[in-house]
């Protein structure tokens, strides 16, 4: 297994009553594949899965495979805080034809790396689907550190990591020691192109629900054709918009938002989660206006 390209870990439409808009979504997966993203992955981070039921999650898997109907890859977000309701929803995403599973430590239980190794073990064991492991120590509490990707080394269904420490030595660490194992993927928007030069091949970016063509326009210059310059270029225009929505906790709200201004309205956010202030979407719009220019 190896992922390549642009994965697109898609928001969720709501509707003025706060329930999934699968209108909107439909546009959201048309405008994706029409600039050739590359997979399209439900259920992550932005995705707001965790203020979700089960019972609208795996409608959510079943529309997105349904309408993406194999013109894209597809991953499922499956996370979870309890191992066998991860494992419930990997195989609801595995009966459905999705590829693999991309999955963070189950968030708020804080488990020890040895718990972690046992839990991700019970879920390929029970799925027997590629695993694509996703670091996110900010939202879970926990590193999927050095310690932990040994632990796991013999779980042939895990094959890469999706990296979303924000360390760039972490992304040395894992080229240096553990390249013979995993597959590295790109999972921090303002990284992508040092990913890139280095040679990732994959990068799993919530703000290519707004910024599609770009997203795409970096891969190709950088992966496909090594020409760093016209990287460059780009991503002098995309930085200072990732660097506004990495700062604080309004990264959803932020993609929200540029996905209307990109012709594509996807409602607001679920609580606790707020609206963007006047002054965030001014901001906001200008740095948009930049990125797309």
């Amino acid at each position: 297994m190896e992922l390549e390209g642009i994965l697109t870990p898609t928001l969720t439409p709501f509707d003025g009553d706060g329930n999934v808009d699968y209108h909107a979504y439909e546009k959201l997966l048309d405008r994706l594949l029409s600039e050739r993203i590359h997979c399209i992955i439900p259920g992550g981070t932005t995705g707001e899965y965790h203020l979700q039921t089960f019972d609208e999650r795996r409608a959510i898997m079943k529309f997105v495979a349904d309408r993406v109907n194999g013109h894209a890859r597809l991953f499922a977000g499956a996370n979870a805080t309890a191992t066998k309701d991860v494992i419930e929803l990997g195989l609801f995403a595995k009966d459905l034809g999705y590829e693999g599973l991309m999955l963070a430590a189950p968030y708020y239980s804080l488990p020890s790396t040895d718990e972690l190794v046992a839990h991700f073990k019970a879920v390929a064991a029970k799925t027997r689907m590629p695993i694509m492991l996703y670091n996110f120590p900010a939202r879970t509490g926990v590193d999927l550190n050095a310690q932990f990707l040994e632990g796991v080394r013999p779980v042939k269904e895990i094959f890469g990591v999706k990296e979303s420490s924000g360390s760039m030595a972490r992304m040395h660490e894992i080229l240096i020691y553990f390249a013979d194992r995993y597959q590295l993927i790109c999972g921090a928007d303002d990284q992508a192109l040092e990913y890139f030069v280095w040679g990732i091949k994959g990068w799993v970016a919530g703000a290519s629900n707004m910024l599609p063509k770009q997203h795409v326009a970096l891969y190709d210059a950088v992966v496909k054709k090594r020409d760093v310059a016209k990287g460059l270029e780009i991503m002098r225009k995309l930085l200072p918009i990732f660097m506004l929505m990495e700062q604080g906790s309004k990264y959803i709200q932020f993609c929200k938002y540029g996905s209307e201004l990109g012709g594509v309205p996807v409602g607001g956010t679920r609580a606790p989660f707020m609206p963007l202030s006047s002054a965030e979407r001014q901001r906001f719009a200008e740095l948009y206006e930049l990125a797309t220019s």
